[in-house]
């Protein structure tokens, strides 16, 4: 009898290295801070902003808070940064 190793011939992403769990939702936005994080990529700055603006509109006292690492993907403290300041971050990039 022979024996048969199977290899997985997929390497692993680069992104999947830094994942980390996704953390609770909020269950409210009301008076919250959220922070909207770009990664330089065209059209995600424009995206994020309209974000913004829909939960400014939709929420009462929310507040948001602009980032940018300047490329992607963003660098750590960017987003170190913005989850410090922030009770909420949405992220963005585009193309």
């Amino acid at each position: 009898m022979h024996l048969l190793e199977v290899m997985n011939p997929v390497a692993r992403q680069r992104a999947m290295e830094n994942v980390a769990d996704i953390n609770p939702r909020l269950s409210r936005l009301e008076d919250k801070t959220v922070g909207l994080v770009w990664s330089g990529t065209h059209g995600g700055d424009v995206a994020l902003n309209r974000v913004g603006e829909m939960l400014q509109e939709r929420f009462e006292g929310v507040k948001t808070r602009f980032y940018t690492g300047g490329n992607y993907p963003n660098p750590p403290h960017i987003l170190r940064q913005a989850a410090e300041e922030c009770d909420a971050v949405v992220g963005a990039t585009g193309d």
